[in-house]
């Protein structure tokens, strides 16, 4: 029996689980989930290359009963992610469970190769039928993750009714709800055909590998959204980085006049850009309250019409005449044109003024 998923699918699920995997490997290990969603999916690759085996010759039976035990495997992270997000226990005790739910799992792998050897001897796989065999086989590969599965719908549930988490939470709650709640159905359906030897619903095998395969991708597009975001900033292409670029000449030219100012950055400080953003954001509004002694009453005929662009050219004048040694002017009404009431509005009127500043700066004698 080949592979019920075409290779035209699997390889490129196969190859972006991985992809998200590598990711997380080396940059998102240091916490207790990240480490366990990490083994979930390292379990989970494997199981989806041992499914791309079932179509050597020979391989078959014991590539798949191998699957199934690497589905159990990963299967049992899921127990430690669930009481760390939903019960917010210790890690070091999920740990000590999750060593626990390892031996089960391993147990129930050693259960499935055990009652699968005939099949193995006969180059088949074990079919879902009432006999011994199917039965011990499919039990100690549905009801652990029948236990698991339900643990975590049970949480995206818990999580959606809340109301405590944002568009965002909800979506991501969902999808991995929706995902676990699919492959429980599955399971439970395949345990119904069992039982009852109802033919119904399709081959448990192919749906089995279909399932496995649409939850790897569609968990690996969901854990890949941070991943993504650190790679981002790690790029300098999130969003803070870029308003830390923008602002730059504002914020060189304003320091440079009014240098003592200037925070001393903590060591690592440099490399976090929404740190780097709030300091500069800072240090612009405190050299704009400096300069503001230095700067001009606005002059009607030099002013275009645009309050920023008339601010601009006053903190232009001021920072001049500051760095040319000047006495004070007096006291200017020289301000912003709306007073920022949060930091957003605040960031974006710095932004307002980086943007007019190069032109206004380079114009004003």
């Amino acid at each position: 029996m080949s592979s019920s998923i075409s290779g035209f699918v699997a390889w490129p699920v196969i190859g972006f689980v991985a992809a998200v995997l590598a990711g997380r490997v080396s940059l998102l290990r240091d916490t207790t989930v990240d480490q366990l969603v990490n083994r979930l999916f390292l379990w989970g690759l494997l199981s989806l290359l041992l499914y791309r085996c079932t179509m050597t010759p020979g391989m078959a039976s014991l590539a798949h009963q191998l699957a199934l035990g690497c589905t159990v495997m990963s299967s049992m992270c899921l127990q430690g992610i669930v009481r760390i997000w939903a019960f917010d226990a210790d890690p070091v005790a999920v740990w000590r469970r999750h060593r626990v739910c390892c031996l089960i799992a391993a147990g129930c792998v050693a259960v499935i190769l055990l009652a699968g050897t005939s099949a193995r001897h006969e180059g088949r796989l074990v079919e879902l039928k009432g006999d011994v065999e199917g039965l011990v086989v499919w039990g100690a590969f549905c009801l652990p993750l029948l236990v698991n599965t339900s643990l975590l719908s049970r949480m995206c549930l818990r999580e959606l009714r809340s109301g405590g988490i944002g568009p965002a939470g909800k979506l991501v709650s969902g999808a991995i709800g929706w995902a676990a709640m699919l492959f429980g159905v599955n399971l439970a359906l395949s345990m119904v055909q069992a039982i009852t030897g109802w033919q119904g619903g399709g081959m448990h095998l192919i749906r089995v590998e279909a399932t496995v395969t649409l939850c790897l991708a569609l968990d690996a597009t969901v854990v890949a959204i941070p991943l993504v975001r650190m790679l981002l900033s790690a790029a300098g292409l999130d969003r803070a980085a870029r308003a830390c670029r923008r602002l730059h000449p504002l914020w060189r030219d304003l320091t440079a006049a009014v240098p003592e100012i200037v925070l001393r950055p903590d060591v690592g400080d440099r490399a976090d850009a929404p740190t780097r953003l709030v300091r500069m954001t800072v240090e612009i509004q405190d050299a704009l309250l400096h300069l503001r002694r230095f700067a001009p009453e606005p002059v009607p005929a030099a002013g275009s019409g645009c309050p920023i662009t008339e601010y601009a050219h006053q903190v232009a004048c001021a920072t001049r005449a500051r760095q040319a040694g000047w006495a004070p002017a007096g006291s200017s009404t020289a301000q912003l044109p709306v007073p920022a009431a949060d930091f957003d509005t605040e960031l974006r009127q710095l932004l307002d003024l980086a943007r007019v500043w190069p032109a206004v700066r380079a114009t004003t004698g």
